[in-house]
């Protein structure tokens, strides 16, 4: 007979191996929302590349027309496997709080100061203040010696691959 704590040890670690495909059984919050948004993005991009030019093959709108195609059929896909799974618990969270979580709306605030800042300590000092704060944040304060060598380092990468190998004036 089958053992049903058996079969949950078993489905347990069967999700915890990443190359073996476990179906969601509920949605998420906002997932028909975002699916549907984005179908009519992929048809008001069909929409615009229609007015681009004739419909011949080697015209310049082949392949916005062939790209919002694949964004409709992807999100229709997307949208009918949402439909078929269940709705989400009434104590999952809400569509903000999926989709903005604490992380998210701190990094997003640090973004907000990081444009305020960028007129004022110009390009290097306000990027170089950002990933570091960043950083410091998401490792929740620790290894902060890090976080500078690394700002510094990607830093020095960016100035120099923007500046004299793009050539490229930088704010």
């Amino acid at each position: 007979m089958d053992d049903p704590k058996g079969s949950a040890a078993e489905a347990a670690a069967a999700a915890k191996d990443l190359s073996v495909y476990v179906p969601e059984a509920k949605r998420k919050p906002g997932e028909l929302g975002v699916t549907a948004i984005t179908f009519l993005l992929g048809a008001l991009g069909y929409y615009f590349a229609l007015g681009m030019t004739s419909g011949e093959y080697s015209s310049p709108s082949v392949f916005p027309k062939l790209a919002s195609t694949v964004i409709m059929a992807c999100s229709a896909v997307n949208f009918w496997k949402a439909v078929r799974r269940e709705r989400p618990d009434a104590s999952s969270p809400s569509v903000a709080q999926y989709l903005l979580p604490l992380d998210v709306l701190v990094v997003l605030s640090l973004l907000v100061i990081y444009c305020v800042a960028l007129p004022h300590l110009r390009f290097i000092g306000s990027s170089y203040a950002f990933m570091v704060a960043g950083m410091v944040y998401l490792q929740r304060g620790k290894h902060i010696v890090r976080a500078l060598l690394i700002s510094a380092g990607s830093l020095a990468v960016l100035v120099a691959v923007f500046r004299y190998l793009f050539l490229v004036i930088l704010p």
